[in-house]
């Protein structure tokens, strides 16, 4: 497996979002965004935060609300 790797805070900068909130996010389950953990370090696949930004990526407001 030839898989990408990047550490929080560029996992954060990638979804563009403040680091706090990824941590939030993780710790809490609100966004379902996989990570991995190698020893003490939280780690992120870079497909997995482009898969997820492409399941939340929307065309008009009213699809927001509607179940995948």
């Amino acid at each position: 497996m030839n898989a990408q790797l990047c550490n929080h805070q560029a996992a954060a900068d990638h979804l563009t979002i403040p680091a706090n909130t990824l941590q939030h996010w993780r710790t809490t389950g609100a966004q379902q965004i996989p990570f991995i953990k190698v020893g003490r370090r939280v780690m992120y696949r870079i497909s997995d935060l482009d898969n997820w930004l492409k399941e939340h990526t929307y065309k008009h407001t009213g699809e927001y609300n509607q179940p995948n």
